[in-house]
Parts: C-alpha cells; structure tokens; sequence
C-alpha cells in the first residue's frame, strides 16, 4: 500500500479550499445583515408611515361621520388623507363602521353603552433590493386603525330658548343665571319633537310636515338621557336656520323626569364634573333680531321653530306650575308680568356654563381607540 506523503504545499492547498468555503459563507452572512440592515429597516419605515395614514384616515372618517355627512364623504376623506401620507398607498377593502353605515349618517347606536367608530386599513408595496438575491422581490406594509366619534351635542334639551333671552343672559358672563318661562301663549308649549323633527341634510327646510311624535313615556325617556351622551342623538345645524318641529302638550311627567334629573345626574359629587346640557336656541320672527337674523315660524300642521345654534347650560331648578314659580319668588323672571304666573305655566332656571365647556353646535370629538 503506497502511502501519500506529507508536504507542505499540499496543507496550503487543503487551507485555500478551507478559507474559499469561510469566505462564501461570509458573504452570505453579510449579505443577510444587508438585507435585514436595508430591506428590513426600510419595511419599518414604511410601516411607520402606513400607521400614521391608517391614524390620519381613521380620524378624518370619524370626523365626517360624527358631521353625519355619510359613508361615501368618510371614505372620501379616508383616502385624501392616505394619500397625503403616502402617493404609494391605498385602502384594503371598504371603511368598517360600528354599528354599521347608517351610523355614518347621524343614526343613533341603538345600544347606548356602544361606541361609534370606523376602522380603516392601508398597504403600501414594498420593493425588495438585497433580498432579491434570496428570491424574495417584495412586499407588502399593512396597518390598521380604529376612531371613534362622539357628538359634544349630545341629547340636546328638547325645549326652545328665545335668542334675545339668551343673549341677555349670556352678556352676564360665566355663572349667571337664566329663568326662561314656558306657557301656551304660542298654541304650542315649547317641546321640540326630538330626534324626530330634527330633519336631515337634503330635506324640506322647512319642513312641509311634521312627523308623528311619540307618546309622552318617550319624551320623558329621552328627557332622562340629556347631557349624558346615552340619547342616541347628536344634532348637526347644517343650515342656519333649520327648522324643528315642536311636540304637543305640557308634557307633565317629562317635566317631572327634568327634576329627577336634576336630582340625580345633574348634581354628581365631586369631582365629577356637572353635565352641560346644550338647548337649542331659536330666532324671533320680527326685530329686534339676534345676529343670526330674525325668522318666520310655521304651523304644519303644529309650530316649527328656526333653531340658529345651540347654547349650553348647567340645569339648576325646574318649577312645573305657576304657583311653584309664585312660590318660588321668579314671577317676574321666568318672564311672567302682573302677580302671579298663568296657572299651568312652568319655568326652568339655568346656569352659563364656562366658554371652554360650552358644546360647539355639533362638532364631534374624535378619538383613537385602538
């Protein structure tokens, strides 16, 4: 048996075929932190831009819905701001609402503890450049995100205030009381028939008709709901005026269920803060006329009133006759002259709220959720 000799060149040559092998397994390497350096910190970026034009998409969806202005002016402003973040992106699939679209469009959730929100997702390709050497060519970035809208002008007082009478008041500044006095001295009491009469975007303004109000249980509930966000309706004053239809009666026991709230949610022990209740303020038909101009009222077949805008208020009294009002000393400033108040009339007293807590005539408050 002929044994291979030792040498020395043939070691180099065994090491060279050794180093060739480390070397190649090197540049793999290299090549892999290349691509998680490059390709990898590129995706990163991207998904960092897709977060942000799926956050801008979803605020601004949630801002048109809480205007009521529907699904298509949501998906509408969805996409403009997508693409403000990035030319290369697009939506993945339709806007998802919560409830479902008619929310959109000013529809209460008909679960009062559920929340409005809109969920939108984008993508954006991504084009791989190491990678490619693998066999990987590219990419897609995805992200997701979810707002929600609530309306600041949430469950707004079913009773007309005067313009002028607001106006007076509010020149007392923060804190200053209101007495506003209710009678039938107008055929109609003062109730506006909410949700109801409110009538969307599109619709007579003012109404040609008004619709069937509800009994005076539903009144009474809706009552119970002010200010608190659980009423399932949130008013947009897309025209100046619009024109609201009012609800027959005295409505008693809604009238009682006003002290009930006032008893129970409007006075919360510290420190949670007091619920403004916004009431929709409504123009005079002859002058002396408020900024907003001075408006006819119409019968059709009941009152319709011309809402301008919306004031809020803390609710601090309500006195349902006019003995209570006699009683109570604010004859004169519940607006009621000579001795005593017309027997069946009634009068709330209200406070003005400080600027900064004063709703904003239906302008939403949108927030991420997730």
């Amino acid at each position: 048996m002929r044994v291979r000799g030792f040498s020395l060149a043939r070691l180099r040559d065994d090491d060279q075929g050794a180093v060739l092998a480390i070397v190649a397994i090197s540049l793999l390497v290299l090549l892999g932190m290349l691509v998680l350096t490059f390709d990898l910190g590129h995706g990163v970026a991207l998904k960092r831009n897709m977060v942000n034009a799926a956050d801008s998409g979803a605020l601004a969806a949630a801002r048109e819905c809480g205007l009521a202005h529907g699904e298509a002016s949501a998906t509408q402003a969805a996409d403009q701001l997508i693409a403000d973040n990035n030319a290369s992106a697009s939506r993945v699939g339709p806007l998802e609402f919560n409830p479902g679209p008619s929310a959109c469009s000013g529809a209460g959730n008909p679960d009062p503890d559920g929340k409005n929100t809109v969920t939108v997702t984008v993508s954006v390709p991504q084009e791989y450049f190491f990678a490619q050497i693998f066999g990987f060519d590219g990419g897609t970035v995805v992200a997701t995100a979810t707002a929600e809208w609530t309306m600041e002008l949430s469950g707004p007082a079913p009773l007309k205030v005067e313009a002028l009478e607001v106006d007076e008041c509010l020149a007392g500044g923060e804190g200053s009381s209101c007495y506003v006095g209710y009678d039938n001295s107008e055929e109609q009491w003062g109730w506006l028939n909410f949700p109801e009469g409110w009538p969307e975007e599109g619709e007579s303004n003012p109404p040609t008709s008004c619709p069937s109000t509800g009994g005076a249980n539903d009144l009474k509930d809706y009552v119970g709901a002010m200010g608190t966000g659980t009423s399932g309706f949130g008013p947009t004053l897309w025209n100046v005026p619009v024109w609201v239809c009012a609800k027959d009666g005295k409505n008693t026991s809604a009238l009682h269920e006003i002290q009930t709230w006032i008893d129970t949610v409007g006075n919360p022990p510290p420190p949670e803060p007091r619920p403004v209740v916004s009431f929709p303020v409504v123009a005079p038909a002859s002058a002396p006329c408020p900024a907003e101009g001075c408006w006819p009222r119409y019968v059709n077949p009941v009152a319709s009133y011309p809402v301008i805008r919306f004031q809020g208020f803390y609710i601090e009294n309500v006195w349902e006759t006019g003995h209570d009002i006699d009683k109570a000393g604010h004859t004169e400033d519940c607006g009621f002259s000579g001795k005593k108040a017309p027997g069946p009339a009634f009068c709330i007293e209200l406070t003005v709220v400080p600027a900064d807590q004063n709703p904003t005539n239906g302008s939403p408050t949108v927030r991420l959720i997730d």
